[in-house]
């Protein structure tokens, strides 16, 4: 007599069926979000390639947020809404509190970025709005249509000093 009971049996078939179909989806979104990103990533290259600038800016952490601001906002905005960001980045580390600062500041600064970046880019009042709501598929169309160009209007938040002393 030995002691094989039937439903351990059962027991692991679930437990491996259900690991394998974890890990099969698992891999997918690994595929579907990589694949994003290196979309994100060649419409990013293309658009700076657009507003005059080197598409290697681009892979830079940090630095391509500070270019398509740059290209989006006149200098002082454009300063202002990247250290705003930057110091808002350090918040994460606070618990709970920290996650939301960064998300409303940054979809708050994002907004103003698509919003101004689609304005740069010469498109009507439709597009820039569009922009607020959809980034990603706003500068994908930004960064392959062949009829639109950098038109350099940028947006002014801040106004810069005219004081001369």
């Amino acid at each position: 007599m030995s002691n094989y009971n039937p439903s351990d049996l059962f027991a692991v078939i679930f437990a491996s069926s259900f690991f394998i179909i974890y890990l099969i989806i698992f891999l997918v979104m690994i595929l579907f979000v990589t694949a994003l990103c290196v979309f994100a990533i060649i419409c990013n290259w293309k658009l700076l390639e657009k507003a005059g600038e080197p598409g290697w800016k681009s892979l830079i952490p940090f630095y391509n947020i500070y270019t398509i601001n740059d290209i989006a906002f006149t200098r002082p905005t454009s300063i202002v809404f990247f250290i705003i960001f930057c110091v808002t980045y350090v918040f994460i580390c606070i618990p709970y509190l920290g996650a939301f600062i960064f998300a409303m500041v940054v979809g708050v600064i994002a907004a103003f970025t698509g919003y101004a970046v689609a304005k740069a880019f010469g498109r009507d009042t439709g597009m820039c709005v569009c922009a607020i709501f959809f980034a990603p598929i706003v500068f994908a169309i930004l960064a392959f249509s062949k009829d639109i160009v950098y038109t350099g209007d940028k947006l002014t938040v801040f106004p810069e000093s005219t004081n001369n002393n």
